[in-house]
């Protein structure tokens, strides 16, 4: 490395074999995503078994494969 690059290094206080703390704002975000997504995904598969239910009046006997038709 020459001269230039140490000084560029330590004016940004940067870790030549960059090692550098994550920080605790970083850590604060990556959590609060963490706990977003995993609202969403709660949320998806609640919204998903009421998509299965039959909606009101809905008649639910739907015919199968193996069921006869009826005359």
């Amino acid at each position: 490395m020459t001269m230039l690059d140490f000084a560029v290094l330590a004016t940004q206080e940067i870790d030549p074999e960059g090692n550098q703390p994550i920080g605790w704002l970083a850590g604060l975000y990556t959590l609060a995503l963490f706990i977003v997504i995993g609202l969403l995904l709660w949320s998806f598969t609640k919204m998903a078994k009421k998509a299965r239910q039959p909606w009101e009046g809905e008649d639910t006997d739907t015919p199968t494969d193996e069921d006869p038709p009826k005359p």
